[in-house]
């Protein structure tokens, strides 16, 4: 039979586990199905000053240096890199970066575009607004 010190200390324990279980979060790290690149924030449909600084935030599985760019997104979908706002932004599993935005018309078709230094990864954020 346990003592009621004993119990304490397995209860403490269990509680201490269950904790750090909790602080970590699922978000914290990527999960299976996650690309080896994905960009975090800016979220889709934030905006941002022209000129002015954005945080930019990811994950990277990949172990290789990203550089991050302001694109503007174009007709047909796809995207067309205007300015490397953060260049050799890191190989950590977790990065972010404060990107000084260019002078650019205001408006509300750009996008943010992590990518590793050999162009073999990439994510692309949701629409950006940039605001004069």
């Amino acid at each position: 039979m346990r003592t009621a010190t004993a119990r304490a200390i397995a209860v403490s324990a269990a509680t201490t586990s269950a904790a750090a279980a909790l602080a970590v979060g699922p978000a914290a790290a990527p999960s299976a199905a996650d690309p080896p690149l994905k960009v975090r924030t800016p979220a889709a449909g934030s905006s941002a000053k022209v000129a002015g600084s954005l945080l930019v935030q990811w994950t990277n599985t990949t172990g290789k240096e990203v550089d991050v760019w302001l694109s503007a997104r174009t007709p047909s979908g796809g995207h067309d890199r205007l300015s490397l706002v953060a260049p050799k932004a890191g190989s950590k599993r977790a990065g972010e970066a404060l990107a000084t935005l260019p002078v650019v018309p205001p408006g509300t078709s750009y996008t943010v575009e992590v990518t590793t230094q050999d162009g073999a990864e990439s994510d692309v954020s949701g629409p950006l607004g940039l605001i004069g």
